[in-house]
């Protein structure tokens, strides 16, 4: 296989290098010969030209344009080019001469030729080529970089993506165990009791388990969906607190056409009710979800025990930073998050730009 692609290199540089070769002489023979109805003695000193021509070209084109001016090395991009220009001159004089003497020893070959013809011209007409190859040459060099640097930022943004991606399943890793812990001592608490709605409550939590282990593998879900299991909470937080403690919610309904990061409102709410007031009469929990032109907003509101404040403080850092961690890495700049501490109540408001490709 290796000698394959070999071969199938060289053979492509070995025709680009026939075609240079082709396209230089037919230009030589226009240009000299366009006053001229006798192209012989014109092909055979295009001829001449040709190998003092090309090896200018491959000066350009092949190493000056690509190692100097390529590299924003000007100054010595200038020097050599100066240098090359030079030793180019007295090659091209040297080939005129030889090709000169050439058609003059051949009796075929009349001097209508000789006498058309000046060593202006003539370098005119080979830097002429040398020009627009280097043209070519830096376009294409200029082309290959802006490949190379697409490429790079592909890589880049792909390896930006799998960060991105790798501590998202990291925090959900986290928020995860955070909220089973804690769902997992409510039924415990129930059980103790002996609740004979324990049932119903694990019943509960299997669909929560159900949505955390399979729907939050997915980088979105419908926020119906999202909204569904948060129901699923509050029956389970209602049947453990039964009349202690006052819900009221405002939820949506038939929001399956809008694309939401799972398990978003589920650990705020789950933070509401571990550290909020919910032993007293008085004990509230507030939530309301509103979507409009695309924007999703979150309002949680609930009881607070000032004299848990101190435990408060220590228990909701894990769900809250994560929270916030995500919602920087999913939604940048897209979106407001505010947490409000009054003197007996906790209020989250949490709103979201949902973009236009994530509504179907």
């Amino acid at each position: 296989m290796k000698y394959k692609d070999l071969i199938r290199i060289l053979s492509k540089k070995l025709l680009t290098q026939l075609l240079l070769c082709l396209g230089i002489f037919l230009f030589f023979t226009f240009y000299f010969g366009i006053t001229i109805s006798n192209l012989g003695p014109v092909m055979a000193f295009s001829a001449f030209l040709l190998p003092v021509t090309l090896g200018i070209v491959h000066v350009f084109s092949f190493h000056l344009i690509p190692h100097y001016l390529f590299k924003q090395q000007y100054l010595w991009f200038s020097i050599y080019t100066l240098y090359t220009v030079i030793i180019s001159s007295f090659l091209i004089t040297t080939s005129s001469f030889y090709g000169f003497l050439f058609i003059n020893s051949l009796e075929t070959f009349n001097s209508d030729f000789l006498l058309t013809k000046n060593l202006y011209l003539i370098l005119i007409g080979v830097y002429m080529v040398v020009l627009l190859t280097s043209l070519f040459s830096a376009y294409r060099e200029s082309y290959k970089m802006q490949i190379r640097n697409k490429e790079l930022q592909f890589a880049l943004v792909n390896g930006e993506l799998q960060l991105k991606q790798e501590e998202l399943s990291y925090l959900k890793m986290q928020i995860h165990p955070h909220f089973l812990f804690n769902t997992l001592n409510s039924i415990y608490g129930s059980a103790i009791a002996k609740d004979h709605q324990t049932p119903e409550l694990i019943l509960k939590l299997s669909n929560l388990l159900d949505y955390i282990l399979y729907q939050t593998k997915k980088s979105l879900v419908p926020l119906q969906d999202e909204i569904d299991h948060l129901q699923d909470y509050l029956a389970l937080e209602k049947l453990r607190h039964k009349a202690k403690l006052k819900i009221t919610t405002s939820l949506p309904e038939n929001q399956d056409h809008i694309q939401i990061a799972p398990m978003l409102f589920l650990p705020l709410l789950e933070n509401s009710f571990k550290h909020g007031k919910t032993l007293h009469i008085d004990a509230f929990v507030d939530l309301r979800i509103t979507v409009k032109d695309g924007k999703v907003g979150f309002y949680l509101k609930n009881s607070f025990e000032p004299q848990n404040q101190t435990q408060g403080k220590k228990s909701t850092g894990i769900g809250l930073k994560n929270i916030q961690k995500r919602l920087a890495l999913l939604y940048p700049d897209t979106h407001q998050f505010s947490i409000e501490k009054g003197t007996d109540y906790f209020l989250v408001k949490l709103e979201i730009q949902t973009p236009q490709e994530w509504i179907a």
